[in-house]
């Protein structure tokens, strides 16, 4: 728990970083995530940032998500709490994320109903990088 409080406060003096232009925003989301056409690339960026005091940018970020939790849920305590839920669920990940398929590592075998789909074409922000598909997808289930 020491531990954990001292992240805490040093996540709290984390100054983020700072971009001169909202052009040079503008290239670093283009090259963070490539799925993203300019267009949405713009649009996040423009309402994804503050203006500093020094005319820099920043991103609007919280940086206390950053942090670890102060302990752990086993896997076994994740594992029971995604029996509990008796509501089907659906689960959505692009085929070019870091992320895994939920099939393949097991996580989805957890859940009593469990529709899981994979996107061609999309990182891990698969809500905009397939963002048509993605909102069919989601109509479609719910």
């Amino acid at each position: 728990m020491q531990a954990w409080i001292a992240e805490q406060r040093a996540l709290s003096g984390r100054v983020p970083r700072r971009y001169p232009s909202i052009e040079d925003a503008f290239k670093r989301m283009q090259e963070a995530n490539r799925h993203l056409s300019p267009d949405q690339a713009l649009h996040l960026t423009q309402y994804g940032v503050n203006q500093n005091e020094d005319g820099t940018y920043s991103w609007k970020f919280d940086n206390y998500v950053r942090a670890d939790p102060p302990y752990e849920m086993t896997v076994a305590e994740i594992e029971e709490l995604r029996r509990r839920i008796a509501c089907p669920v659906l689960l959505v990940y692009g085929k070019e994320s870091w992320a895994s398929d939920p099939v393949k590592d097991g996580r989805a075998r957890h859940f009593r109903d469990a529709n899981v789909i994979a996107l061609e074409g999309a990182g891990h922000w698969v809500h905009h990088d397939r963002r048509d598909t993605f909102l069919d997808l989601v109509r479609g289930f719910l």
